[in-house]
């Protein structure tokens, strides 16, 4: 199998420089962070309260012994009273060790229905409590939640216009594929780190924070005894970051091969089928997923260890808790009450350190995520020269000493000189790769020169407003794209201040009603992906009806005719004729193309090497004539 190529992806930025450029969208919506932050606080305190409730209600209405003086005849309950009630067979006694005096049914049963009645506020508070909790979690829930989803949003916005402003050149060296992740998949990582990671991690500090301050409060005796298991956290905390980065980062990069196979062999599925390779890639296919398989059984691996780990901790914990907490209930220093409290708190404590392994790999992933995304943002984008001319004086093309290369100086372009006249229609014709589809690129402006000057109606081309100077050039390539939509939409770009009237009336004028005719809904049908109910031919009369509807002075034509049928190229030729007084430039494969044009330029090597009419260049018997010769065997 040939080896992968797998995507590396190694974090150049600190987690809070990242964090500082989400910052910058998250405090747009201060409010809600405020409120979401109070929300979270006070869910954190509620938290604390339930096992104080039950220590109160074990303690002073479950485990309490009444005390009684005997005051005027009458016993009064006294909390330093010397008297305690005690029940020997069926009766029921206040004792003081010494004396016992028997007591009726009806003053037991009164002192027992005061404890009832507080054990039923308690447990109408402990109610009242849990649906604040409720409340007070959906608050903050939601409102984070709606706070990350609008961040992610003005992310994905702002992304995708900086894309649309992107020079041409990057897309020439970045896969459609990759710039796709960024904007869907990067996105959605950090909608989920506000959801699973912020959601709960900010509370989760609170939540400590109180439980600690409870802890210490409950009993200090017991807090400094079962301490001794944080650093055993800690460093089991920074072990499993260094593995888990380490797995994590393996398995991200063979799911990246992964995607880059299929992206790859999906693409070229008819030629697999054709020459019966399925056997061969199913085996490659398998290699593949067996590398990513070994990925994430190493990962996984690291998190079965951790949890387990974090478990044992706080069962040690949990043992110094009762070991400790017991010999303070015997020796009479510290409750049932106290004890049930601290071993919920305890609990509490441990349950967002389990789940950290599970949000540790969402908050990487969601940062690597928000660097890959900040990348893109920082890409320079292209200079339209806003504010330069909007109107082309007139529509002429020159060239004067060009030279040009996509990268470093590996020229595509040399030395190249030529001039076209307003109205005029010139040809470039040469070998595949001479250099003929970058001189179309360079009349748009989607690339910069890196020497010489390209003037447009006698203007330099760098003083347009580029926006301004595209609206007046159009476009046919050789593979025409077009938009989900209808084929009226696809000719007036969307814009319905364009009557449907208009539309009609140019597609008439550039011979496209002849194709279109024959769809039920005519120009309101829908052009399916990659416009697949249209023909090559019919795709680019479409383009050349978009040209002539928008009033383009320059049309381009690159390899217009290569892929079309003898009848779709005469119709082309027709739409063309009804193009009179446009500066007509070509790129052609096929040399019928430009038989009849007012002049064609050879490229050879990126390099003009002759000039002339059809005839002309047959005369000479130079480069054109061998091309023609060897197209149409003349001899």
């Amino acid at each position: 199998m040939p080896e992968q190529i797998e995507e590396t992806f190694e974090r150049t930025q600190k987690d809070l420089t990242i964090f500082l450029r989400l910052w910058k969208y998250i405090r747009k919506y201060w409010l809600i962070l405020i409120l979401s932050l109070v929300l979270m606080l006070a869910s954190a305190l509620l938290d604390l309260v339930p096992p104080i409730l039950i220590r109160n209600a074990i303690d002073r209405y479950m485990n309490v012994t009444h005390t009684f003086e005997l005051v005027d005849g009458k016993w009064v309950e006294a909390p330093e009273g010397t008297f305690k009630l005690v029940k020997k067979a069926d009766a029921y006694y206040l004792t003081d060790g010494n004396k016992e005096y028997m007591v009726d049914e009806t003053f037991v049963k009164s002192i027992k229905e005061k404890d009832y009645q507080k054990l039923l506020t308690l447990g109408m508070i402990f109610m009242g409590v849990l649906l604040a909790q409720f409340a007070s979690t959906y608050g903050h829930t939601y409102s984070t939640n709606y706070l990350g989803q609008r961040v992610v949003y003005d992310i994905r916005m702002n992304l995708y216009r900086h894309i649309l402003r992107i020079p041409l050149s990057f897309f020439d060296r970045t896969p459609t594929g990759k710039i796709a992740t960024r904007i869907a998949n990067d996105t959605q990582n950090l909608s989920e780190f506000f959801s699973s990671v912020i959601t709960s991690l900010v509370k989760d500090v609170f939540l400590i924070a109180g439980i600690l301050y409870m802890m210490f409060n409950l009993s200090f005796y017991l807090t400094a005894r079962t301490f001794f298991v944080i650093p055993l956290i800690i460093g089991a905390t920074l072990i499993f970051r260094i593995f888990d980065r380490k797995a994590y980062r393996l398995v991200r990069t063979r799911i990246a091969a992964l995607n880059a196979f299929l992206s790859e062999h999906i693409s070229g599925m008819s030629l697999i089928q054709i020459f019966n390779r399925q056997k061969r890639k199913h085996g490659e296919f398998e290699e593949v997923s067996n590398r990513l398989l070994k990925a994430q059984l190493k990962q996984m691996i690291v998190f079965a260890i951790f949890r387990p780990l974090m478990d044992v901790i706080y069962h040690i914990g949990l043992c110094a808790v009762i070991w400790f907490g017991g010999k303070g209930i015997l020796n009479g220093e510290l409750s049932f009450g106290i004890l049930y409290a601290f071993v919920s708190y305890v609990d509490m404590f441990f349950r967002p350190i389990r789940d950290i392994a599970e949000k540790y790999d969402i908050l990487q992933n969601a940062f690597a995520s928000a660097e890959k995304i900040f990348n893109l943002m920082d890409t320079p984008r292209e200079k339209l020269n806003e504010g330069g001319r909007t109107i082309i004086p007139e529509a002429s093309v020159e060239f004067q000493n060009v030279w040009f290369a996509y990268e470093d100086e590996n020229w595509v372009l040399k030395d190249i000189s030529f001039k076209i006249k307003e109205g005029e229609r010139v040809g470039f014709v040469g070998e595949t790769g001479a250099g003929k589809s970058s001189i179309m690129n360079l009349i748009s402006g989607l690339y910069r020169i890196q020497k010489g000057r390209i003037l447009i109606g006698g203007v330099p081309l760098e003083e347009y407003d580029l926006r301004a100077l595209r609206r007046q050039i159009a476009v046919v390539q050789q593979d025409v794209f077009l938009f989900s939509g209808t084929i009226l939409d696809n000719i007036r770009l969307f814009d319905e201040s364009i009557s449907r009237e208009r539309v009609e009336s140019v597609g008439r004028e550039v011979k496209l009603d002849h194709f279109v005719s024959r769809f039920p809904n005519g120009y309101m049908s829908n052009v399916l992906e990659r416009a697949s109910t249209l023909s090559a031919g019919e795709r680019q009369l479409v383009a050349l009806a978009r040209g002539k509807l928008f009033g383009a002075r320059i049309l381009l034509l690159d390899e217009a005719t290569a892929n079309v049928d003898v009848d779709t190229e005469f119709y082309i030729q027709q739409a063309l004729e009804a193009l009179k007084g446009v500066t007509l430039i070509v790129i052609a494969h096929r040399l019928a193309t430009v038989r009849n044009l007012d002049r064609i330029y050879v490229v050879h090597a990126g390099r003009i090497v002759e000039v002339g009419t059809h005839q002309e260049l047959m005369a000479k018997k130079g480069l054109y004539y061998d091309l023609y010769r060897v197209q149409y065997a003349e001899v």
